[in-house]
Order: structure tokens, then C-alpha cells, then sequence
């Protein structure tokens, strides 16, 4: 199915400081049916050049313009989609809560190819080079291939929890080793060629809700992963020894940026951290609820959370510039782009657009080309704990 709607523009803006301000240029609207329990969204949503793609609670995967607002198509799946949504060499991969994983042409939305598995797919996939790996809710890690679809191993975690947060850790990669977390608080590094497991490190500090649904950031000094309730960490990349911990765990990602790890902790403050020693730089306000993974949009910080403000950050000192409401909260981070344009989807499956700009001389943003093939075509709520 394909459209071309353009949606609300809306024109009010919120000072950011003395020469900049947010304003929200476009939102979509699905109109939900509402019912008692707020539908819980955690699909970020995934920026490639001038498109923005979105898979939502009640499994509709979009293509907008993310400047204008336009659809450029629309696909509906088998069933809805809770977090598993990547961008891979022109295909979209998305899991849905049936077991379906698809990979999608970015042309037009159409199927390339998909495998089913028992269990929910709750993480982004991670595609390098030319393999799919993707984390399962059932503490499962599938390499596929990228073009066909085929499995090419198969790794299985079992651990000894008792009730989980619903979430899991996406793979991440470094070298030939996949960096994953499971709901049992523990972190393995595994053999990217086979999956074979190269060592396991276990990061459980509490009695319950110790998950590792963080996805760990991997880099030249470490892999970095928190447990929900517990702690931060940097570990070695062979050996997997501590180097060292954090006292805040963390329900969303962490963004780091060369020597500097921004936090989203659960002790409901947002940290800038250093990536060698883990020494606070800076401490924000308190927040309210749950907050996501920070991301950068232009020269700033935004902070989504689970109960509704979305917070504009300085990211040298920390301090709340302002913030917008998405009106029932989110579970999903936002996106950012460099030209301080960025993007939140509300547990309601309202996608919004900001846009930081300059108040005085209003200069659009400079933005990337999208891929080719498109262009000829377009012409309230914490984390559900669940028993498992």
C-alpha cells in the first residue's frame, strides 16, 4: 500500500537559549483506538539521509520525508512491532511479536525475505558484513544472511531468572566479536565467524530485575553495558574482566561520544561520564520516570521518557535548556540528525518532528541526499515486567 500525505504542520516554538529555538514542523497522527492500558511503544525510529522509517505497536512499517512529512509507503505485517526495526545496504530488517523478521526493499516496503522463529523479536538487528544478527526475548542470538535470509548459526542462553523486564539487549560488534546481554544479568562476547561463545561475565547485583537490555557500546577501550537495576560497566574486550563500575544501572543505551559516555540512569538523572575513569562530569536535574538513550541532535542533547517530557540537554554542563510533551510518554529513544532536526514516536504511535534552528536567522538545515532508488519512487508508563 502506498500514499502521499503530508501531515500537520504545527508552527509554535519554545526558546532554547538566546539565539535558538525548538519548533515542531510536522506530526502523524494513526488515531489509536484508546483503551484503559496505554499501548507502550519502544520502536526507535531510523534516519537514512532525508527519510525517516518508523515500525509501530500495531506492526505498520512507513517511509516519510523526514523534512516535509510525506509518506512515501506503508506495509503492515503479521503482527506489531516492539523495538525491532535496523537500516541495512538499502533494506529495512524488522522483527515483530509473532517471531516474523523481515527484510524490507526501501523502495517501496516490499518483502525480500523473512524467517520465523517461536519467540519475540524485541531488539534492533545488527547487519555486518553480510550477516544479520539479531537477540530474541528468549535469550536466543541468530546470525543470518543478509541477502537470503538463512540461518548461519544459532547461539541459545539459558539463564536462572524468575521475572524479567521487558526488553532486550541488540548485538554489537567490534572486531570479530558480537557483544550481547541477556535477562539473567549477564554479558557474553561470541565468535562472529560461528557464534561460539569466548567468554561470559556476569553483572548481577541485585535479587531481581537484573537485566542487561542495555545494548553495549563496543570501541578500541572496551564494551560498555548496565543492568537495569544495578550498574554501569566497562569491560575488557578479551578477557571481560571489569575495568571498571558504575553505581547506576540503566534501562536504555548509553551514547558515547570519543572521551564521553552519556548515561540515562535509572536513579533518574542523566550522567556525562569519562569513558576511561567513568568520573562524572556532570549530573542533570532529576527526571521523571524512565529516561531512553540520549541522542544528539546539532549542537544538543534529547532525552525521551516514559513519562512524557523530552528533554533538550547542553551536552557540556548537563543543564535543562527545555522540553516538549509528547502527551502519553514513550518507550522509544529519539532520533537525532546533525542539522539539529529530531524525532520522537509517542506510546500512541504519534510521530512527531522538531526542529532546533537558529531564531535569528531561521537557516533551513542542510540535510543529505537520500538513496537513489527512493528518490525515483517518491518523483505515562515504566517498562512492563513480565513473568517468564
Amino acid at each position: 500500500m502506498k500514499s502521499l500525505i503530508l501531515g500537520c504542520v504545527l508552527l509554535f516554538g519554545v526558546s532554547v537559549g538566546a539565539q535558538n529555538e525548538v519548533v515542531s514542523e510536522w506530526v502523524v497522527t494513526p488515531h489509536l483506538k484508546v483503551s484503559l492500558e496505554t499501548p507502550q511503544q519502544l520502536t526507535r525510529p531510523v534516519i537514512v539521509g532525508d527519510l525517516i522509517f518508523t515500525a509501530d505497536i500495531v506492526g505498520t512499517v512507513s517511509a516519510y520525508h523526514r523534512l516535509h512529512g510525506y509518506v512515501l509507503w506503508k506495509t503492515r505485517l503479521e503482527a506489531g512491532v516492539n523495538g525491532a526495526l535496523a537500516y541495512g545496504r538499502s533494506k529495512l530488517f524488522v522483527g515483530d511479536t509473532q517471531g516474523n523478521l523481515y527484510a524490507l526493499n526501501t523502495r517501496d516496503g516490499s518483502v525480500s525475505w523473512k524467517f520465523k522463529i517461536q519467540s519475540e523479536w524485541l531488539s534492533p538487528p545488527l547487519v555486518f558484513r553480510e550477516k544479520v544478527i539479531v537477540s530474541t526475548s528468549h535469550d536466543e542470538v541468530y546470525a543470518l544472511s543478509e541477502t537470503q535470509g538463512t540461518e548461519l548459526w544459532h547461539y541459545s542462553h539459558r539463564g536462572d531468572e524468575k521475572m524479567t523486564v521487558r526488553g532486550t539487549a541488540a548485538p554489537a560488534i567490534w572486531g570479530d566479536q558480537v557483544f550481547v546481554g541477556f535477562s539473567d544479568g549477564n554479558l557474553a562476547a561470541l565468535r562472529l565467524k560461528d557464534g561460539k561463545q569466548n567468554w561470559i561475565k556476569r553483572l548481577k547485583t541485585r535479587e531481581r530485575f537484573y537485566d542487561v537490555d542495555t545494548t553495549p557500546v563496543a570501541d578500541s577501550q572496551g564494551v560498555i553495558a548496565a543492568a537495569f537495576d544495578g550498574k554501569a560497566y566497562s569491560l575488557d574486550l578479551v578477557t571481560g574482566n571489569i575495568q571498571w563500575a558504575f553505581p547506576a544501572g540503566a534501562y536504555a543505551s548509553p551514547l558515547v561520544e570519543e572521551d564521553r559516555i552519556y548515561l540515562s540512569a535509572l536513579d533518574g538523572h542523566v550522567y556525562a561520564i569519562n569513558r576511561k575513569t567513568s568520573a562524572v562530569i556532570w549530573k542533570s536535574e532529576p527526571v521523571e520516570g524512565v529516561p531512553l538513550s540520549p541522542t544528539r541532535a546539532g549542537d544538543y542533547l534529547v532525552v525521551t521518557t516514559s513519562s512524557d517530557p523530552v528533554l533538550i540537554l547542553d551536552p557540556k554542563t548537563g543543564k535543562r535548556l527545555t522540553y516538549e510533551r509528547l502527551g502519553s510518554g514513550t518507550l522509544a529513544a529519539s532520533v537525532g540528525s546533525p542539522d539539529g532536526w529530531f524525532y520522537c514516536f509517542s506510546n500512541y504511535n504519534n510521530l512527531t518532528s522538531y526542529r532546533i534552528m537558529d531564531f535569528f536567522k531561521k537557516k533551513g538545515p542542510e540535510t543529505v541526499s537520500s538513496p537513489t532508488a527512493v528518490i525515483r519512487d517518491f518523483g505515562n508508563s515504566t517498562p512492563d515486567r513480565k513473568n517468564s
